[in-house]
C-alpha cells in the first residue's frame, strides 16, 4: 500500500492539482459570466433595456435586500456615488424602492419591488439560456452533476472557512 502524504495546506499531491483545476476553471467561469459581453447578451435576450451598472445594481440589491446602499458599495467595492444614479434610475422605472431604516430613521434601505422581480426573473431566464447554449452537447447527466458539484461548493463558501 502506497503512503500518501499531506502538505502543509492539508492537500494530497493529487488533490492539489485537483483543486488547482477546479479554481483555474472557476476563474474562467466568473470572467465569462460578469464580461461585459455575456452581460449585454443576457440583457438582451432579456428584452429589458438597462445599463449595464443598472443591471449590476438591480441584481445586487435582488441578492441582499432590504439593504442600504452604502453596504452595497462596500460590497461591489466601490464608491456609493456611483451607486445614486443607477440607483435612481432603477427607482424611477419601479424596480426598486427605497424606505427608512427602521433601526436609523436618516438613512434608508433599497430593496426589490415587484416589477423589479419580474425583470430579476427575465434575466435569470436569459442567464438560463446563455448558459444552456454552452452545454448543449453535454449528456443529461453530466448536467446533473456540475450541479450537484456547484450547489455544495455554493454551500461551503456560504458557511464560510
Amino acid at each position: 500500500m502506497e503512503h500518501v502524504s499531506a502538505g502543509k495546506d492539508g492537500l494530497t499531491r493529487s488533490q492539489r492539482e485537483a483543486v488547482d483545476g477546479v479554481a483555474a476553471a472557476l476563474a474562467t467561469v466568473g470572467n465569462w459570466m460578469f464580461s461585459p459581453a455575456t452581460r449585454r447578451k443576457i440583457m438582451a435576450s432579456s428584452g429589458l433595456e438597462l445599463s449595464l451598472g443598472d443591471y449590476t445594481l438591480l441584481a445586487q440589491v435582488s441578492l441582499h435586500a432590504p439593504v442600504r446602499l452604502s453596504v452595497l458599495a462596500e460590497l461591489m467595492e466601490v464608491d456609493k456615488s456611483t451607486l445614486s444614479p443607477p440607483a435612481k434610475r432603477l427607482e424611477s422605472r419601479g424596480f426598486i424602492e427605497r424606505r427608512p431604516d427602521p433601526a436609523d430613521a436618516r438613512a434608508q434601505l433599497v430593496s426589490v419591488t415587484r416589477a423589479g422581480k419580474l425583470a430579476i426573473s427575465k434575466l435569470w431566464k436569459a442567464r438560463t439560456a446563455a448558459v444552456a447554449a454552452l452545454l448543449t452537447e453535454w449528456e443529461t447527466a453530466d448536467i446533473e452533476q456540475l450541479a450537484a458539484s456547484l450547489g455544495a461548493l455554493s454551500e461551503a463558501i456560504k458557511k464560510g472557512p
